[in-house]
């Protein structure tokens, strides 16, 4: 019998990350004759028979192998080939491959699935892999793969979680074909629905409520086994394309519910929201600007800033100061508009330009990075988040959710008539990048999301995205449609950015600008109302009678809500008392209050606690609510609503507290130790400085204790702008560059089979690695573990490539804790592809040194190499450490049969039935060892 090539051991190898089910897969000793090429032509036939691994299906003569119960039954032909389908999606052909039957009755397809269910069958494997990951309550399950039908009979016979739904997402065509070739379901249960990955996400929204179950945090994403493998190509991309849609899905529904964040620090910012940004409307009539933002392309575009910079508005977003200051530019507006706390470290740079640039903030911005602005300031957006007379006329909120669009939406109110684009990309540069050069992200290295999301550019090529880029592009093309409007000229010369319509594409040299000088500074002073104390107290004692006046409304709501409680209690009766029907009249006049007389504070409050409304939301709105559920949600309701209102009541506390002090400020003679206190409180040790502005005022003046504090709070902030090792540099590191996201990046491109991505992520890795040498520890660090990185693709690309040789060689030299576990499976892969089982062993050993998961691929070679007493003590070795590994527990019993033990297997065989009685490849092999009953005993 000849070698066909195809080694399943080596196969199971190459699926990194999948130890788990390497151990499922049925494998075999086949001694075999293996043809090799002679040195004089032909070939020559080797004398000694080699033990591989086989999977009955790739044999040329599969006959030996039918009475094995691991390969398949003999009482059903071992294949029935598909018709090969077209998709609609892909446009291309789809061969879902033979259709097998295991020797328990189970039909299932091996180009999905492989040989996972040949040898245990689906039950035992899935209760095994599941557990009770499939029984929760009152959820939503949305799985993408039925592994060929077994999922879904599995879990339609092992039962359903009360109350919850099961969406199955599998492609239309495989379907068919298995309800005409095998034994998939007709009928559905009502809490069971299917459908293709192209409607999924329709029918989860229309007809399964996902909105609902997204408030309620019972969203439960599954994969089948086919997918987590990816032996099929084709769920790599679906299940791709499925997590972009869900994830998208979520942030929306998580930013409908994520509003309080805006409140809280829209209020804390209402002393330093003095000036709306509408004032500036229309000031830059048929002038030109230039908008920078931090995209790989904006680097391209600073030569060309430096020789116009005087016939250009120069507008920046907050996170390039200091690459601008380093370029030699200075811009004349900065726009800011994060709520977080991680914005004062992306940002900070941008506080040393105060005195020559006017701030744009969005009235959310973090209060640390807008408390400790030396300069003029100007708002968009409302003053306060409920309607007022203090509300400016015209708010100025823009669509998408980035600075850059809340900067191009000021641009074009300013009345510029054309603004060119620098670093608005959206999009990545060929070298993986998010953005420009010599910013942290770059340092952090080339973006390593999975989902891979693809984007035209004005240069005509397809460039790699991610979500938040991406679904800012129709928001950007509304802002380019507004400025046609306004006839505003958008210009964007980079070719590496997203291409966006309405916004033209040219060269840098063929752009057109006016001779005459521009003076943005002195245009906004001879505008902005004097920065005076007089006018910020006239700010600060309207701000706090408008507070007093919402403050007190927002108390009337709590007693409100206090009373109705009680009212619903009585109405069902509570502590002992009847029911009484007057209470539900009472509670209806409440609500009736609560929706007109105090309408303006109930909405405030909803809106305050609207995550904790949400989870009232019940999606089976067709079930008939019990007396006891409307008692408890009619209760829960309130509840909520009180306490909303009681945590509203202490934030406005606290914000009258701040703008105390910012009055107290202003005072000729202030109260240091309470302003100390303040600042110290807020962690804005900054507002010294803006302090000491104001009265035009050193600490020379200041009493030696107070000297000493606000010198020590000045030295805290001074820190804070010097720190490297910062709280921003972190997340990036987190979000962008941990050693498992990378990894998983690079396993996916080899997976994909993808040299020329993995070589290009290479050379990002190279290039992020050069600029963040620095010489400190952590940059130390993450430098090799980028060198190393680069020798994982280079050895994977070799693969690829077929050069044997040098990918080992780079294999190798990987000593990193987090790839050495790959380097030594790929060389263990290829040296079972040529049958080295010599140079195999060792390469096992070490694996199964580092991980009790991969002893039992130690034990399959020991065995596969003829040293059976060994593989029998790795066997048992491991499952000492690892109980009730019942496939282990299979091949450790089929040894020993081997052997020549049959007790031992008997034995071996029995143990595994008493942990799982409904084991059917233990049942056969039992039968098996089991003699026959002599002639003529009686049943």
């Amino acid at each position: 019998m000849e070698y066909n090539g195809l080694l399943n051991l080596a196969r199971l190898v190459q699926s990194n990350g999948f130890s788990q089910l390497c151990l499922q897969i049925s494998v075999q000793v086949c001694h075999v004759s293996i043809k090799k090429p002679s040195s004089q032509g032909g070939v020559t036939l080797m004398p000694t028979p080699l033990p591989v691994v086989l999977v009955g299906f790739t044999l040329t003569d599969s006959n030996s192998l039918r009475q094995d119960p691991m390969i398949g039954s003999p009482k059903k032909p071992p294949c029935r080939r598909l018709n090969v389908v077209e998709t609609a999606v892909e446009n291309r052909r789809m061969d879902f491959g033979p259709v097998l039957q295991n020797a328990f009755g189970e039909l299932y397809l091996p180009a999905l699935n492989q040989e996972i269910f040949s040898l245990s069958g689906a039950d035992s494997f899935y209760r095994h892999h599941f557990d009770k990951a499939l029984q929760k309550k009152e959820s939503l399950y949305l799985i993408v793969g039925t592994d060929g039908g077994r999922l879904l009979h599995w879990l339609l016979e092992s039962g359903l979680a009360e109350g919850s739904r099961y969406l199955f997402i599998e492609y239309p065509e495989l379907v068919a074909y298995l309800r005409a070739e095998a034994d998939f379901p007709t009928e559905l249960p009502a809490a069971v629905t299917l459908c293709s990955p192209d409607d999924w996400l329709t029918v989860a929204e229309t007809e399964l409520s996902l909105r609902d179950y997204c408030y309620l945090g019972a969203v439960q994403r599954i994969q089948s086994l086919a997918v987590l493998d990816g032996f099929f190509e084709d769920y790599f991309n679906t299940w791709r394309r499925f997590e972009e849609q869900i994830s998208q899905y979520q942030t929306l529904v998580n930013r409908e519910v994520g509003s309080r964040i805006f409140m809280v620090k829209g209020l804390e910012n209402l002393a330093e929201n003095a000036v709306a940004a509408e004032c500036l409307i229309g000031l830059f009539q048929g002038k030109t600007a230039i908008l920078l933002a931090g995209g790989p392309s904006l680097k391209e575009s600073l030569p060309w800033v430096r020789a116009h910079r005087h016939q250009l508005v120069v507008l920046a977003v907050s996170r390039v100061a200091d690459l601008l200051a380093r370029a030699g530019i200075r811009a004349d507006f900065f726009f800011a508009i994060d709520p977080h706390d991680i914005i004062f470290h992306q940002s900070k740079s941008m506080l040393a330009h105060w005195s020559e640039s006017l701030l744009f903030n969005v009235y959310h911005l973090n209060p640390q990075l807008l408390s400790q602005w030396r300069g003029r300031s100007v708002y968009m957006g409302p003053l306060f988040p409920w309607e007022s007379g203090l509300n400016p006329g015209r708010p100025l909120s823009f669509p998408g959710i980035t600075v850059g669009h809340q900067a191009l939406g000021m641009a074009i109110e300013l009345g510029f008539s054309q603004i060119i684009l620098a670093g608005l990309d959206l999009c990545f540069d060929k070298d993986g990048f998010t953005h420009t050069e010599g910013s942290e992200e770059r340092k952090a290295g080339p973006f390593t999301a999975p989902v891979e999301l693809w984007v035209e550019t004005n240069g005509g090529w397809q460039a790699e995205s991610r979500y938040d880029f991406l679904s800012a592009i129709p928001s950007l093309e509304l802002l380019a449609a507004y400025a046609a409007k306004r006839g505003c000229r958008l210009i964007n010369p980079a070719p590496g950015a997203a291409k966006i319509a309405r916004v033209e594409h040219l060269p840098w040299e063929s752009l057109q600008l006016e001779s005459e000088p521009v003076s943005a500074w002195a245009t906004v002073q001879a505008v902005l109302p004097p920065d005076t104390a007089a006018n910020r107290l006239r700010h600060h004692e309207a701000v706090m009678a408008e507070l007093l006046r919402v403050r007190g409304e927002v108390q009337q709501v709590m007693r409100l809500t206090t009373e109705a409680i009680e009212c619903n209690d009585r109405f069902f009766g509570r502590k002992g008392r009847p029911p009484d029907y007057k209470y539900k009249l009472r509670m209806d006049e409440i609500e009736k209050q609560l929706d007109e007389v105090h309408r303006l504070p109930s909405v405030l409050v909803k809106r305050w606690g609207m995550a904790e409304f949400l989870k009232l939301s019940r999606p089976d709105k067709d079930r008939e609510w019990t007396d006891q559920e409307i008692e408890e949600a009619g209760r829960r309701y309130y509840q909520i609503y009180r306490e909303s209102a009681s945590a509203l009541v202490r934030l406005l506390d606290d914000v009258r507290q701040r703008l105390r002090s910012r009055m107290e400020e202003e005072r000729p003679r202030p109260t240091l130790k309470s302003l100390i206190s303040q600042w110290d409180k807020d962690n804005q040790p900054g507002r010294v400085q803006v302090f000491l502005d104001r009265r035009g005022e050193g600490l020379e003046g200041f009493p030696e204790g107070v000297r000493s504090s606000l010198q020590g709070l000045l030295d805290r902030f001074q820190q804070s702008l010097e720190a490297t090792e910062t709280d921003y540099k972190a997340y990036l590191l987190q979000s962008m560059a941990t050693p498992q996201a990378t990894r998983a990046k690079i396993l996916n491109l080899f997976r994909q089979k993808d040299a020329a991505r993995l070589l290009a992520y290479a050379q990002g890795l190279e290039k992020s690695a050069a600029e963040s040498m620095s010489g400190e520890q952590a940059a130390s660090e993450a430098t090799t573990h980028k060198r190393q990185n680069i020798l994982l693709i280079q050895g994977l690309v070799a693969e690829l490539e077929g050069e044997v040789a040098q990918a080992e060689a780079c294999f190798r030299q990987i000593s990193s804790p987090f790839l050495l576990t790959d380097a030594l499976q790929r060389l263990f892969t290829m040296a079972l592809q040529r049958v080295d089982l010599v140079a195999a062993l060792p390469i096992a050993k070490s694996l199964a040194e580092r991980s009790p998961l991969h002893i039992p691929h130690y034990g399959d070679v020991l065995r596969l190499s003829g040293q059976r007493e060994e593989a029998c003590n790795v066997y048992r070795g491991y499952l000492k450490l690892v109980k009730g590994d019942l496939i282990t527990m299979i091949k450790l019993g089929k040894l020993y049969n081997d052997l020549g033990d049959q007790a031992a297997a008997r034995q071996l065989f029995a143990e595994i039935l008493q942990m799982d009685s409904g084991n059917k490849a233990a049942q056969l092999f039992l039968q098996q060892l089991s003699p026959p009953e002599p002639d003529g005993v009686a049943s």
